[in-house]
């Protein structure tokens, strides 16, 4: 990828080529070729069932967790370790790579238990960090999400006891945490009401300069209002950018 380095629009943090994903004997996606820049917020868009998720799960393996699943073509990252062969990865390094390039999906998913286990359960099982240290990273992430101020006198309140645009926040949260160089949004508005969905805009648009990003969206109008690149999916392939 180093020639592309160079490319005018941006540096260059990783590309699709060629790529093609089955799962048993249905294409869903068909010779898909997009690039992706460092610090920019980059839309997927098309009609239901086009395959942006399909596209989205690919850049961190998680097709993988499906039956049947065959993709070929040439998916690369450039991160902080170096550049990375995503679909050369062993199975042993997917849980780094999917540290690395982290993803929120489209209905909070949140783990069982409090707001603060939520994310120290990560912290503590993937990142060895001891307590003091992992809740330092809390307060941190559930800042930069906007939600400190709003669950830091209830902390060990039940994490579903948050209204949904919270959840969303939260999870979002869980994904920072970690400290991720990509992330992968699947509609992360959809279920949410408008005054929520603002909120969550307001907060992708300032993490923006911060993250690499690649969201899913059906809003032609959202996808204006957040896109520094975007890319319309129809008929198994990337038709216009």
């Amino acid at each position: 990828m180093s020639d592309d380095v160079r490319d005018p629009q941006g540096d260059l943090i990783g590309h699709m080529r060629g790529v093609t994903i089955r799962f048993a004997a249905k294409t869903v996606l068909r010779d898909v070729n997009i690039r992706l820049h460092k610090g920019q917020l980059h839309m997927l868009s098309g009609p239901s069932g086009c395959g942006k998720t399909t596209l989205l799960r690919a850049l961190n393996r998680l097709n993988d967790c499906f039956d049947k699943h065959e993709v070929n073509g040439n998916i690369c990252l450039k991160l902080s370790a170096g550049e990375i062969d995503v679909n050369q990865l062993a199975d042993k390094q997917l849980p780094l790579l999917r540290r690395k390039v982290g993803m929120v999906f489209q209905n909070p998913n949140l783990l069982p238990g409090s707001i603060i286990e939520n994310l120290t359960l990560p912290l503590k099982v993937v990142a060895g960090l001891d307590s003091t240290r992992a809740m330092a990273r809390c307060e941190e992430v559930l800042m930069q999400v906007r939600l400190w101020d709003e669950v830091k006198e209830r902390l060990n309140a039940d994490a579903t006891s948050l209204s949904g645009g919270q959840q969303q926040r939260l999870c979002l949260a869980r994904t920072l945490v970690l400290e991720p160089e990509i992330l992968l949004l699947d509609e992360p508005t959809a279920s949410l009401d408008p005054y929520n969905t603002e909120v969550i805009e307001q907060l992708l648009a300032s993490l923006k300069q911060q993250y690499t990003m690649v969201m899913v969206s059906h809003c032609p109008a959202q996808t204006k209002r957040l896109a520094d690149k975007s890319f319309k999916l129809e008929r198994q392939q990337v038709i216009s950018e």
